[in-house]
């Protein structure tokens, strides 16, 4: 909105088409990112931090759900790891425990016009498709393969209830 009066008018519109109170939150003109984080508790930590950059031919402005399931030809992924990236990941940490979140989450950020990260939203169910799915891809990008990211979530559900996966080296020998 560029004004109170066109400002106005959409909450109008969203109250009577809807029929409920409009949100309105302040518009955040700067930097996506996503985090990937693995653990619990005081062993979790930020696997990586990824930036969303747009291409030009994707939906304006929101990494969207047409954008995202069309990521291969509108979105490019970037690992992300300067000041403003390492503050998301430290607050993505930050909300990842406060929210009790367990074993793995990506938690999503976007900043204002000066660079200061906003937590999104959590996503304690994240996408684990290989390819196309953030925390897979952010994972890749800081050197976990797939696999080795599923072994991650695993032990981390694992050590919540004092377990371990049995030694995969014994049991080849023994099969």
């Amino acid at each position: 909105m560029r004004n109170r009066a066109e400002l106005h008018a959409a909450v109008t519109q969203v109250i009577e088409r809807y029929r409920q109170p409009a949100l309105v939150e302040r518009y955040l003109g700067g930097r996506e990112f996503t985090v990937g984080i693995v653990g619990n508790g005081t062993d979790a930590r930020v696997i990586g931090v990824c930036e969303i950059l747009l291409k030009p031919q994707a939906e304006a402005n929101v990494y969207s759900l047409h954008n995202k399931e069309l990521c291969e030809d509108l979105v490019t992924y970037v690992r992300a790891d300067d000041d403003e990236a390492r503050l998301a990941g430290t607050r993505a940490l930050a909300a990842y425990r406060a929210l009790q979140c367990r074993d793995t989450a990506r938690i999503d950020f976007r900043s204002d016009d000066k660079g200061e990260p906003f937590f999104l939203e959590a996503n304690p169910l994240a996408g684990l498709h290989p390819s196309h799915s953030d925390l897979p891809i952010l994972a890749a990008q800081n050197g976990i393969e797939f696999v080795a990211l599923i072994g991650m979530i695993l032990d981390a559900g694992l050590a919540r209830y004092g377990l371990t996966r049995p030694d995969r080296e014994r049991l080849r020998r023994t099969a």
